[in-house]
């Protein structure tokens, strides 16, 4: 079954008929995979065995918390769901944005260029379809709202259409002039002064160059602020810091906002690092193609917070309830799935 969208025309109240119908239909609980992975420079054991992953720091993993899934309700406080819960998705959700003035998980579905809401008590929506491109998939990277109630989202376009899309807050949509559509585009951040920063690298015959840019909505002006990347997926603003994650070069680096060109080595040896969350405590995480998700600390330690999935792709992280989301993608495209993680 899938969501109702341009392809698969429905009348509005059909439409949200059938959106709420998938949510009820595809919400199952179970265990975060306990089948074990190997881990960075470590492993995860599995079955919900204690972890043993260790970071460059030397950081020791956590208690793994891959249950068997036996497909009893996830465990809920007061209506809130805090998993470990698998929701399987009509979708292929990337970028990941937790809300937490309105208790709402956005989701950048990449498989269908548009992005949807999901909330304990409606499970998933439409917000609304992105414009339509020229390249049949354009390839959603991460998704941020801004204070004014926009949500945009970095749309990777394979070197022909890279641009950025945006849902305004009465959901009317568009994207940004005048940028460069050579870049490839993935990660996305809002600082705590509402500047935006977005990862870009282009391709030239013999290499990769990547860079983080500060982003101008309106005029649609890209100036770079850290160069010298290869191909950087993640950007966080965190504080007064950037965090980048350089998936090339398997390493996560770290810059001061007010002197980005100060960039300096945080994790310089991680597997394929993906798109970042702020996490507890000043901690970050990540996903990755080796199925793991890894927590970094302020000083650089990381280790295995969860494992055994699929590739994650996307995370984003709810301090209210202590519980993070994750996209869970599935290579096939048959068991795409969002994620959610006790966080104690």
């Amino acid at each position: 079954m899938r969501f109702p969208d341009a392809a698969h025309p429905l009348p509005p109240a059909s439409r949200r008929g059938a959106l709420a119908l998938v949510a009820l239909l595809f919400t199952t609980a179970c265990g975060a995979c306990g089948s074990g992975s190997t881990g960075d420079a470590g492993s995860t054991a599995g079955t919900g065995g204690a972890g043993t992953a260790t970071g460059t720091g030397g950081a020791t993993g956590d208690a793994g918390t891959g249950d068997a899934a036996t497909g009893d309700a996830a465990a809920v406080d007061g209506g809130i769901d805090r998993g470990p819960t698998a929701i399987a998705l009509d979708a292929d959700a990337n970028g990941l944005w937790w809300d937490e003035a309105t208790d709402t998980l956005y989701l950048a579905d990449d498989e269908n260029n548009r992005v949807l809401a999901w909330t304990d008590s409606g499970g998933s929506r439409l917000v609304a379809n992105l414009p339509a491109q020229t390249q049949s998939d354009p390839g959603l990277g991460q998704v941020i709202k801004t204070a004014d109630g926009k949500l945009v989202v970095t749309r990777f376009g394979y070197g022909t259409t890279g641009d950025v899309a945006f849902i305004n807050a009465d959901l009317s949509t568009g994207t940004v002039p005048n940028l460069d559509p050579t870049r490839r585009r993935i990660g996305l951040t809002v600082a705590s002064d509402g500047t935006l920063y977005d990862t870009y690298f282009v391709k030239t015959t013999t290499a990769q160059i990547g860079a983080v840019a500060r982003l101008d909505l309106t005029q649609g002006a890209e100036v770079d602020v850290v160069t010298s990347l290869t191909k950087p997926v993640g950007v966080l603003a965190s504080g007064t810091n950037l965090l980048i994650s350089d998936q090339a070069t398997n390493a996560v680096l770290q810059a001061p906002i007010a002197m980005p060109s100060m960039v300096t080595s945080l994790v310089p040896m991680i597997t394929g690092p993906d798109l970042l969350c702020n996490g507890p405590g000043g901690t970050y995480f990540t996903g990755g193609s080796n199925g793991a998700i890894r927590q970094i600390t302020l000083a650089g330690q990381y280790s295995t917070f969860a494992g055994g999935f699929l590739t994650i792709r996307g995370v984003a992280y709810d301090a209210k309830n202590k519980r993070l989301f994750a996209a869970e993608h599935d290579p096939a495209g048959l068991k795409n799935a969002l994620r959610i993680l006790p966080v104690n």
